[in-house]
């Protein structure tokens, strides 16, 4: 996938057509390469997990290198090591557990360069190491609602001007609405419509992120949401463990217990 012609996933993601992604939270930058060849984009997890802001450029590195786009997932709202984030030479940043417009709009000024924010510009990868006559382009700018608080204000996070997408954050979510990671229920899926019908109106995507059931993912998105993210690399690997020992085993049982009856 070519992500690389002048800000091809953002006009992607903007336009609202659909893209796929998954999360990564390990620092290997071959697995990171070999993850991200069949996505759209990945999301480097800096709130859950081990990984630094050091290991932002080498991965995102890896997903370029696989024609994929790199966002990252900050520790929080208001991540302190923002700037070497973005100079890493992402994509974009999924901002997670966002609760006001404020918040949002604090958030989007750090993105961009004078005179529309307070970014501040280095000859860094985001740059081209200072060989770019001009800044970069905005980076992509996620919001992630995954509180009752977020829930209450999507409509008015939505209209930030800058979020470029609503993303429902569906465990966190799940949790904070009724103490359990029951993604099925009324009041999850009444909540995910209101996410849904508040980027619409404000006419940005919205998403859904968590599920590693590539069909709950779909039910929930009920035809609404163009950004899916699907589960995360460990939960990928490991499933993919799991079955394949899990085939191999039920082929080599039969075999197995005919030569133990005819011996």
């Amino acid at each position: 996938m070519d992500v690389h012609g002048p800000d091809r996933f953002a006009g992607r993601l903007r336009r609202g057509e659909t893209v796929l992604g998954t999360v990564l939270t390990l620092p290997s930058v071959a697995l990171a390469e070999l993850t991200a060849d069949r996505l759209d984009f990945v999301w480097i997890d800096l709130e859950h997990g081990a990984l630094g802001t050091a290991d932002v450029q080498p991965l995102a590195v890896a997903a370029r290198a696989a024609g994929c786009a790199a966002l990252v997932r900050l520790p929080g709202p208001d991540a302190a090591r923002l700037p070497a984030i973005l100079d890493a030479g992402v994509h974009g940043v999924v901002v997670p557990a966002v609760e006001s417009a404020e918040q949002a709009r604090h958030l989007v000024d750090r993105l961009r360069h004078p005179p529309r924010g307070s970014r501040g510009f280095a000859a860094r990868r985001a740059s081209g190491y200072g060989r770019d006559a001009a800044p970069p382009p905005d980076p992509v700018c996620v919001a992630q609602i995954e509180s009752a608080g977020g829930l209450e204000e999507a409509e008015r996070i939505a209209e930030v001007d800058g979020v470029d997408a609503l993303v429902v954050g569906c465990a966190d979510l799940a949790l904070a609405l009724g103490g359990t990671l029951e993604l099925r229920s009324a009041r999850m899926r009444s909540a995910i419509e209101r996410v849904q019908l508040a980027a619409r109106r404000a006419g940005v995507p919205s998403g859904i992120a968590g599920p590693g059931d590539a069909r709950l993912l779909a039910e929930l998105a009920a035809g609404e949401a163009t950004v899916f993210v699907l589960s995360a690399d460990v939960r990928l690997y490991a499933r993919g463990v799991d079955e394949g020992l899990a085939r191999l085993r039920a082929e080599l049982a039969p075999a197995g217990e005919g030569a133990r009856v005819g011996a």
